[in-house]
């Protein structure tokens, strides 16, 4: 796994590591009751990463994260029969390396933050990263070692979930995106994770 400039891990890639605060939005728009269409932008309307929804089954869904050019780099998906409700990423080019593991922190139905441990922490006895949300909005800090790298916050409009992204210097944008992409569904799908 690669790191990125200022040593935070870059779980996806080092190519969507900017030396710079950079900001932008991931949006959902419904457009029937089983299929939707994600993007991350930048303010100006140019992409970064679009997202594509596959319907697995009745339960289950597939998220795919791509790049500008619409080459798979991710795949999220929940992971059904866990005490915790989890979410797993795995790379998208077939070879099912896991890239990280996003749980809810603990079972506490009050609790709001999580954990997510990469794919090379085996052991999952610590996490990675921590993410906290904001006990009465669905505004979230991702943190590497107790550090704020990335800040989503939802805006609410009318047919659509959105969310600008700040995110801090050295810091995978693809990653953080999928992450993102988490929070969509959680409250678009009313999951209990939230």
């Amino acid at each position: 796994m690669a790191t990125s400039t200022l040593e935070i891990p870059a779980p996806v890639s080092t190519k969507f590591c900017y030396d710079h605060v950079d900001k932008f939005s991931v949006e959902k728009f419904a457009l029937t009751q089983y299929s939707s269409r994600f993007t991350a932008k930048y303010s100006e309307e140019r992409t970064l990463f679009q997202i594509e929804h596959k319907k697995t089954n009745h339960r289950n869904s597939t998220y795919t994260v791509c790049d500008s050019m619409e080459r798979p780099l991710v795949q999220v998906s929940k992971k059904l029969g866990e005490w915790r409700p989890t979410w797993e990423a795995i790379r998208a080019n077939g070879d099912q390396q896991p890239v990280f593991v996003m749980k809810k922190s603990n079972l506490n139905p009050l609790n709001k933050n999580f954990d997510v441990f990469l794919g090379t922490n085996i052991s999952m006895s610590r996490p990675d990263f921590t993410i906290k949300r904001d006990f009465f909005s669905n505004n979230y800090t991702i943190c590497y070692k107790d550090k704020p790298i990335a800040q989503a916050t939802q805006q609410r409009n009318f047919m659509r979930t959105l969310f600008n992204v700040i995110i801090q210097p050295g810091v995978d944008r693809a990653f953080i995106t999928s992450l993102v992409v988490i929070f969509i569904i959680k409250i678009t799908e009313n999951d209990p994770l939230k």
